[in-house]
């Protein structure tokens, strides 16, 4: 059922799986953060809020973001990406940012909790990848909320295809159990 991927590790703080899943960055709104515990949140860049390598951001995410802020929620990018791209990004957006996150290792996410004033608990990581954003943030206790990646996975394909292979059992359980939305210890 789960080739590759070990059942604990499924299901343990540094597991793949996703507390909260969505569609977009889009369809969650500030109520569902706040309900989250969210009193900030790390947005990851590559298919989450621009296509992979791209640095034009999705339709519609500064008015989400003003929509976040109005709420009094923090938010920043954390990215796995490097210089120049995370800073042009981040600056469009009027965002701090920290990159080369080397997630699925959690430092930055904490760093970006401590920069934002909120205790890691507090801090909702909002990004594609199981085994990067959704496994670092529960290896430091952070709100891990995956999203569906953006259309066009194009820069790097073999990478992308290899990634989402190994993500499939664990979506597959994930939708077995909850759907979209949340998902109840």
């Amino acid at each position: 059922m789960f080739k590759n991927i070990r059942l604990r590790e499924i299901f343990t703080a540094a597991s793949p799986m996703p507390k909260y899943r969505y569609r977009s960055v889009l369809d969650i709104s500030a109520g569902d953060l706040i309900k989250m515990g969210a009193k900030a949140v790390a947005l990851d860049i590559d298919n989450t809020i621009c296509n992979d390598g791209r640095e034009n951001c999705i339709d519609g995410l500064e008015e989400w973001l003003a929509s976040v802020k109005a709420a009094g929620i923090k938010a920043m990018i954390i990215s796995n990406a490097i210089e120049p791209r995370p800073g042009n990004i981040a600056r469009k957006l009027g965002l701090d940012y920290l990159c080369f996150a080397r997630k699925p290792f959690s430092h930055k996410l904490r760093r970006g909790a401590e920069m934002m004033g909120v205790d890691i608990s507090e801090l909702a990581m909002i990004g594609d990848q199981l085994f990067a954003d959704i496994k670092a943030a529960n290896r430091c206790g952070a709100i891990a909320v995956r999203v569906d990646p953006l259309e066009g996975e194009t820069r790097y394909k073999s990478y992308y295809k290899k990634r989402r292979k190994k993500e499939e059992p664990v979506l597959a359980e994930f939708e077995k159990l909850h759907g979209y939305g949340y998902y109840a210890d």
